[in-house]
This record gives C-alpha cells, structure tokens and sequence, in this order.
C-alpha cells in the first residue's frame, strides 16, 4: 500500500494538470505541424491545440492575412529567416500567449495599413526581419503583456505616409488602454537607415501612445534596443505620448539627427542609456520626467539634435516641463545643453558629469531649474550660482568603448543628496544601480557623481550595444553557419558533431576567466570558470537546439557574443 502522502500528491499533481490543460496553458499532445501555403496556415491554425508548433515552409508568399485566434501556439518560419510575407499582408493575433517567429518583410506595400497587429496579451513577436518594406506600421500593440524582441526595422520608403502627422507613420505603435496599463516590452531590436527629410517627418521607430493617450498609463519597457541613422526619417527615435514608460539599457549610435523624446504624458523615465555621436534627450508636453544614469559622449554635435532639448510647448496644454530632473549622468564633449529659456519649473540638475574642452556646455537658461553636486570641466555658458564645481573629473577610456571614472577621480562619492524623491513605477530601477547595472551605495551621500559607481562589485550587465547584439539571429549568422565572431578578442566556434562549444580569446593572463551562457530570454543555463589560455572547450550536449548568448568576463573585460546550436 502507498503511503497517503503520496497519493494524495499525485491526486492533486492530476487535479493541477487537468486544470492547466482545461485553461489551454498547455497540451500533453502538442503536436509539430508544417503548413505549404498561406491557406493551409490559416487551417491549421483554427485546428491547433494549445502547444502546437505550426512551422511555415520556406519560401515567398504574397499578399497574405492571417489571424491568431487561439491560444498558447507557435506559428514559425520553418528556417528563421527563410519564409518571405511579401506584397500586401494584415496579420492579427487576437488570442493569448502565442508566438510569432522567424519571417521577413522586405517587398511589398500595406497602403494606409498595418503589417501585424496584436490586440491579445502576453504574446511574442520575435525574429522578424523589416527592411524596405512599406506600411503605416509594421507591428502595432493593442493587448497587454505582450512582447517585441529580436526585430530588425530598417529602410522604410519615403512613399507611404511620409508626410503623416496623425500617427500613421511610426515603425512600431504601441497603443494604451483607458482601463488598465498595458505593460508591453519591447527589447533586443534594431532600428536602422531611415530615409526621408528628417524634423517631423512622422516615421517614428517607436512611438508609445499618441496626443489622444497622453493621460493613459502605458508602462512599456523599452530597454536594450539599437539605433542608428534613424533621423532622417523622424526626429523622435522614441515618441513618448502616454505614462508611466520606461525607457532603459538602449544605444544610440550614430544617430545626430534623432532623440529620445518625451512629448506628451507624464510619469517617464529614462535610465542606463548610451547617446553616442547622436541627439539625446528632448522634453516636450510632459512633467515628473526623470533622467538619471544616462551616458552621453559627442552627442549633439555632428547633427541637428542637442545633447538635451526642452521644448515648452502649450499648444495642448500649459501644464508642460515641471519637474523634469536629470540626476546623475555623464556628458562628454557634447554639444548644447538647451534648456529652453522659459516656462521650465521646479527641475533639477543633480550630480551630473561634464566635460566639454571648446564652446558652452549649457544655453537658454530658464529659472525653474535649480543645481546640485554637479562637477564640470570646460565653460558653463550660462550663469549658476552654485550647485557646480569646476575640476578634472579624471576620466578614461574603458574597456567597453567609453568614459569612465579612474581611482583618482573627485567624483568618487561626491554625490548630493539634494534632489526630488525617485518615481516608484513596476520594474524600475531608482539609482539602485549605475548604468553598468551594478550597485550603488543606499546612501545618496555615498554614490559617484555622473553615471557609473568606480567601485562597484559584481558583472555588468550594460554596456554600449553593438548592432550584432540585437535583431534576428539569421541577419548576423547567415543558415547553416555555425562561427560567430564579435570581434579579434573573442570568437566562438560551435562543433555539432561533439556538441562543444569552442571559445577563443586574445586577452591577458588574467587569474579568473568566467563564462556565463544565457538564453534570449536571459535565463543563465551554464556558468564556469575556465584557465587563462587562449582557447578553451566546453561541452553543450545538455543544451537544446537553438540561439544563445555567450558573454566573456575576465577583470574588467567583458564581451559577448550569440551563437547557434543546431
């Protein structure tokens, strides 16, 4: 006879299963499906059961809709990468917890329309390739939860929607809801090579709401994107029109003619990010805008966008740029920091970084803003009666390609404690962390001035990103190629046949070398530490098929790289 712990337990594992199973979480039959055509796709989608994987054969299909109703499946291109949706195409996900992987779009024209729409939740649009397709949006969010990742938006023709101010021209919209935020994540895309006349040319890469949902609380993430020559297609990279969003971990590179904009709504953020040989940072139509832990390094200098922009605008409204607060962030050789000259209340500039060796570093002072515990190298520009201290902060080149603090630095806990109470939004970070995402001291007396805490323990988790950190996997490792290589110092090397993984470094004779592999969704899978020679061998027969990052610490050096198990 069992014990009755025991059966009680699988009484209740069977209760548990069969519940899941009743709600469509998942199912013990799943199945593998290979749709050949569009309308085979469609069929075998309103006959799938929850789990199934349905992989589309490769090849061009033209002028195509599909519609997600259902719940917890896949729909895939059977080769990422290798199914082509072109001429016109209205795809809709309308159900839960779907996944919509491995498809480009690069000929074709949705006039006035939209390429993917998801008006369900907790969905993810993964591994799609944009590039010189034409549509008013290629993907448009509407649900809730849901996710954009590894997505390439590119090259977008100047012929449809160009001249749109409406909101019909944005790579990516995201849409609020009046009833509840909608906490959709958009991470680890690109956005690149936009064409057109640049200002308010009206394609956006993403823009989080409109005039028409600037109360709404939108809560979207968007954090470890890339941009480059976005400009030309509009001046907000980011178009931020709701509240509550969160803006993080994200490179500019590149980029002098586009910014991050805070342009209506209330409640933002922007933490962690990278503004290099790019514009910045503009608030608009917005108040309780907090910017802290941002790097900035050329950054409105080679284009038509400043470093920093306030903008007061009261078109809409005359409660506009009160309490917009720029708190520890590292500013150098930039261009203009404008603040606007009027309207401007009851902001403050604290503990920020500057150097600057030819020109002002600020312009167009207003009186609404007021200074603390920020060290300066260069000329001011502007008249500020305390609250900036002249001095060399002694910074240096990184490892990771900018500008940090040295051991001598005055900055090292020269922080001031004078500043506003930090927002409290779901899954922030309130100057816990530096830009690196290491730790800083709880007490603000104790933290570094500018972005970066000199002496914080632990791994980063930030740094500049590079355009083959982001994006679809078959963009950057071309079907059936099995190498990777990020830069000299550090290749990987897959072998299918012993299923290892061979990693190669030119580094120094450091002591500890640590390698940490992560799947896209950032779960750690393996972690090791390995001796100091230039190549080593590590067994991955543990690891499933698929697509990983591979990230290299050694001192402080640390690179990453993706690869391919097949």
């Amino acid at each position: 006879m069992k014990p009755i712990f025991t059966l009680r337990l699988n009484t209740v594992l069977s209760i548990f299963i069969l519940n899941f199973a009743l709600l469509g979480v998942f199912n013990l039959e799943a199945a593998t499906i290979t749709a050949t055509s569009i309308s085979d796709l469609q069929n075998k989608i309103n006959s799938a059961a929850s789990g199934d994987i349905i992989n589309l054969a490769n090849g061009h299909y033209t002028n195509n809709v599909i519609s997600i109703a259902k719940t917890n499946i896949t729909i895939q291109a059977t080769t990422p990468g290798g199914v082509f949706l072109d001429g016109t195409n209205a795809i809709t996900i309308s159900g839960n917890n779907n996944t919509f992987s491995g498809f480009q779009f690069v000929s074709g024209t949705t006039a006035g329309g939209k390429v993917v729409t998801v008006t369900g939740s907790y969905n993810t649009i993964t591994q799609l390739n944009f590039n010189g397709y034409s549509a008013s949006k290629m993907v448009q969010l509407e649900g809730s939860y849901n996710t954009v990742s590894y997505c390439n938006f590119q090259n977008k023709p100047t012929d449809v929607s160009t001249a749109s101010k409406g909101g019909d021209g944005d790579m990516l919209q995201i849409i609020p809801n009046a009833t509840k935020p909608g906490n959709n994540l958009i991470r680890y895309c690109s956005f690149q090579h936009m064409p057109g006349k640049g200002g308010d040319w009206g394609n956006e890469c993403i823009r989080i709401g409109d005039g028409t949902y600037s109360l709404m609380i939108s809560r979207t993430i968007v954090e470890y994107c890339y941009f480059e020559d976005t400009g030309m297609g509009d001046s907000e990279a980011v178009s931020v029109k709701s509240r509550q969003n969160i803006l993080r971990y994200n490179t500019m590179n590149n980029n002098p003619d586009a910014m991050f904009a805070f342009r209506r709504g209330d409640y933002n953020v922007a933490y962690g990010n990278f503004f290099i040989n790019s514009g910045g940072i503009r608030p608009k139509e917005a108040n309780n805008i907090f910017c802290y832990n941002n790097y900035f390094e050329k950054s409105g200098v080679a284009g038509s966008m400043n470093a920093v922009t306030y903008i007061y605008y009261t078109a809409n409204t005359t409660h506009v740029l009160d309490s917009v607060n720029f708190l520890h962030n590292t500013f150098v050789e930039c261009g203009d920091i404008d603040f606007g000259g009027v309207g401007a209340t009851n902001g403050v500039w604290a503990n920020n970084l500057f150097v600057k060796s030819t020109g002002n570093i600020f312009t167009n002072p207003n009186n609404g803003t007021t200074f603390s515990g920020n060290i300066y190298q260069g000329t001011l520009g502007i008249s500020i009666p305390s609250g900036m201290t002249s001095t060399d902060p002694k910074l240096a080149l990184n490892s990771d390609g900018y500008y940090g603090l040295t051991a001598s630095s005055p900055a090292i806990g020269a922080a001031s404690a004078a500043y506003p109470a930090m927002l409290n939004l779901p899954s922030i970070d309130t100057l816990h962390l530096d830009i690196r995402g290491l730790a800083r001291p709880v007490s603000r007396l104790l933290k570094d001035v500018g972005c970066e805490q000199f002496s914080a323990p632990g791994t980063a988790i930030n740094r500049p990103l590079k355009l083959t950190d982001v994006g679809p996997s078959y963009l950057q490792t071309s079907t059936g190629v099995e190498t990777h290589k990020e830069n000299s110092n550090f290749t990987v090397q897959v072998n299918s046949q012993n299923k290892t993984l061979v990693v190669n470094y030119k580094l120094p004779q450091y002591i500890k070398i640590n390698l940490s592999i992560y799947r896209l969704d950032g779960s750690l899978v393996k972690n090791t530490m390995i001796n100091p020679s230039e190549k080593q061998s590590i067994g991955i027969s543990d690891l499933q098929n698929g697509i990983y990052l591979i990230r290299l610490n050694a001192g402080n050096y640390s690179e990453s790289c993706k690869f391919i198990i097949k």
